[in-house]
């Protein structure tokens, strides 16, 4: 999970970098036909044959007829047609434009709509895979009661099956992370405490310390801002606020993630999900990110 939650930072942070161009998208043709013209390429070489991956633009995929044979994947998830086909894409990429971008991003136009959109694919390929865990997580909490969601199920109590599949103990250590990995991401180490050496000469222990020293006072810097709720206070020394990680998790992936844990259940136990757990909306909606103070 650590490497994972890295790996995601680090692609936004390098979309973080890039400005907002509203024109450029609001030619919704483009940002939608150069996505699929990737996600065509991958469904050649069978990307989207795997249980992780899900096309934003399945529609718009060819059948494959290439000599390649089929990927073979162990089945740890149910086998039902309704369950494969969930796909949460549609509303990862409608909030991402209209929440995560302008929260990550400057607005302006600085040109580079190549760099954009290439930097845009591979957050949103990204954060689809993270959500679309939830199918496997589901599939875990249904193996260890399924009783306790079937009767949840049967009775149509979505309230119910999101309360009991809720580890809100995972979930703070989850946003801990992110909060905290934003911090320390592209500091600088903390030159002060490195040994002067001679030319030629190594002290990996001291370099070691040195990048763990920057680490701690990120940490530190980041615990403190987020007690603070004076906003002039809160001086972002790193790549990103960490607040607005944060915020994406706590608003964004995670609800998402139990969207879709919701509806794998309720289709797992034989029944439709509820309209508000639709594949087309978020059954709690977010318009924009709100940093919390933590106290």
């Amino acid at each position: 999970m650590n490497l994972c939650i890295f790996l995601r930072l680090f692609i936004i942070f390098s979309r973080r970098i890039l400005i907002i161009k509203s024109t450029f998208y609001t030619l919704h043709e483009t940002t939608h036909k150069n996505p699929s013209l990737q996600e065509v390429l991958h469904s050649a070489v069978r990307r989207y044959e795997s249980p992780e991956e899900h096309a934003f633009f399945p529609d718009r995929l060819p059948k494959r007829t290439n000599s390649l044979s089929k990927l073979d994947y162990p089945n740890l998830l149910s086998e039902d047609a309704a369950i494969n086909a969930l796909n949460w894409n549609k509303i990862l990429y409608r909030k991402y434009l209209d929440v995560i971008v302008p929260a990550i991003s400057n607005q302006g136009d600085d040109e580079q709509y190549g760099s954009t959109v290439i930097a845009d694919i591979a957050v949103l390929q990204a954060l689809s895979k993270r959500i679309h865990f939830g199918k496997f997580v589901a599939e875990s909490k249904y193996c260890s009661n399924p009783d306790g969601f079937q009767q949840l199920v049967e009775a149509n109590d979505a309230d119910g099956v999101m309360a009991l599949l809720t580890n809100e103990k995972v979930e703070e250590q989850v946003l801990t992370r992110a909060r905290l990995k934003a911090a320390t991401y592209g500091r600088e180490p903390i030159l002060s405490s490195l040994p002067t050496t001679k030319d030629g000469e190594e002290n990996s222990t001291s370099i070691i310390a040195a990048a763990a020293a920057a680490a701690v006072v990120a940490a530190v810097e980041a615990v403190q801002n987020s007690k603070s709720c004076d906003a002039s206070a809160q001086k972002i020394k790193g790549k990103v606020d960490p607040g607005i990680i944060e915020s994406i998790y706590r608003q964004l992936i995670i609800p998402m993630t139990k969207d879709i844990e919701v509806a794998y259940l309720f289709l797992r136990c034989g029944k439709e999900p509820p309209m508000e757990y639709s594949s087309d909306r978020m059954s709690v909606d977010v318009t924009e990110l709100s940093p919390r103070a933590i106290i």
